[in-house]
């Protein structure tokens, strides 16, 4: 079901949406067809009742949330390793260093009310079994220490709820690495496409070779203003990069990435190099335009909402009764117990929900200032690498021609 959904919505997401959407909402158009017959208009058309659209809604604490710091936490998992942070990550101490750093999870940080409102529950619970067994309430009051019933939900429900959360966590860090892998081929497209351009552009026309290398830095940084737009001063990153006067003509465009693969498509039309060249170029620079299509698919179409929600729900009821369940085996520790599942359970749901949305946390300044010193330094070098070659003995051999309309080597 879910493989069904996305493939629909990879077909709405398609440059014909608007035209697919007309032709689906027309009245009758999933009717089937009659032939040799006319299509005849209602008899009478029904008045239209507006319906209120829910949308995304969450609830009233999502919608009065401050999640401003929660926000600003998540740059925190922009990590891009090396090979001392692959050696302490290997640590075989890594265990007792990450529990000394539980304190500054940003994860376990963030599933506080939760853990605390398990902890009240246990608390209450306790209370009252206290106050049960001292003969302190009224007469006739439950005894909820000997109740099976919790303890009968729990045992019943825990695979289930152990299926939901791994589908959930599996699905997100698919979307995360599907959002790494895009951006991947961002950085290899960029590289590709400056070195076929110092290559195949003629030396007669270094403009074209040096817009081309500053308009496919410019495009990574658009991009990235296009999914961290809270984060990306677009004038500060392009400053010395390309004009002020092209830096305003992309400030000001609808679509800032469509705006800067356009550009990069016109420096290859405008150049003397032959056809083929040409066209490969164009092939490369149009995989800018799928890795686009790609990322705004991950950003505009979540993990189906119902599933999401009904995932939250399930583990908040499963939740409220762990502490009724447990009671019987441990009593004054049932808070303890039942808070420390609940950052374990809820921090694997958190996980999933921070994976969802991958952009937030890549570390796509890093992959960014990557593409403009490769870039740039292609660029910088064009000429240096055609001298060395030169000096080696190995400059350019073969030369083509066109004759009698075909290309033959001399």
């Amino acid at each position: 079901a879910q493989s069904r959904w996305c493939n629909c919505h990879l077909l709405l997401l398609d440059a014909n949406t608007p035209l697919i959407m007309m032709q689906l909402q027309r009245p009758g158009a999933l009717r089937p067809a009659t032939s040799g017959m006319r299509a005849r208009a209602p008899a009478r058309t029904r008045a239209v009742v507006p319906v209120a659209k829910a949308g995304n809604r969450v609830g009233w604490f999502a919608d009065h949330e401050d999640t401003a710091a929660a926000e600003e936490a998540r740059k925190g998992f922009r990590t891009v390793y090396d090979f001392p942070n692959w050696q302490k990550h290997r640590s075989q101490f890594r265990l007792i260093d990450r529990l000394l750093q539980s304190p500054q999870s940003t994860i376990l940080t963030n599933v506080l009310p939760s853990v605390g409102w398990v902890g009240l529950i246990a608390l209450s619970l306790c209370a009252y079994n206290y106050a049960f067994d001292a003969s302190m309430l009224p007469e006739g009051a439950p005894n909820l220490n000997t109740s099976s019933s919790a303890t009968t939900f729990i045992q019943q429900t825990t695979a289930v709820l152990s299926l939901l959360l791994v589908f959930r966590t599996n699905a997100s860090y698919g979307r995360w690495d599907e959002a790494r892998k895009m951006w991947g081929l961002l950085l290899n497209r960029s590289r590709d496409i400056v070195r076929m351009g110092m290559t195949m552009i003629p030396d007669d026309e270094p403009e074209i070779k040096e817009a081309l290398a500053r308009w496919t830095v410019a495009n990574a940084i658009a991009l990235k203003s296009h999914f961290q737009p809270a984060d990306t001063n677009l004038r500060e990153l392009l400053t010395g990069v390309i004009s002020d006067k092209e830096i305003e003509s992309l400030e000001k465009a609808p679509h800032r990435p469509v705006r800067s693969i356009h550009t990069m498509s016109q420096i290859v039309m405008n150049s003397k190099m032959d056809t083929i060249s040409a066209t490969t170029l164009g092939t490369n620079i149009t995989q800018f335009h799928d890795i686009l299509g790609g990322c705004e698919r991950l950003l505009r179409a979540p993990i189906p909402v119902s599933y999401t929600r009904h995932t939250a729900r399930f583990l908040f009821i499963w939740l409220t009764f762990l502490p009724f369940a447990i009671f019987p085996a441990t009593h004054e520790w049932t808070a303890p117990v039942a808070m420390t599942i609940t950052a374990v359970l809820c921090g694997v749901e958190e996980i999933g929900v921070q994976c969802e949305e991958p952009f937030g946390i890549l570390p796509l300044d890093v992959i960014c200032n990557r593409v403009k010193a490769d870039a740039m330094k292609t660029w910088e070098d064009d000429q240096s690498v055609k001298d060395t070659l030169i000096e080696a003995g190995a400059g350019p051999r073969v030369a083509l021609e066109k004759l009698n309309g075909a290309y033959v080597s001399r």
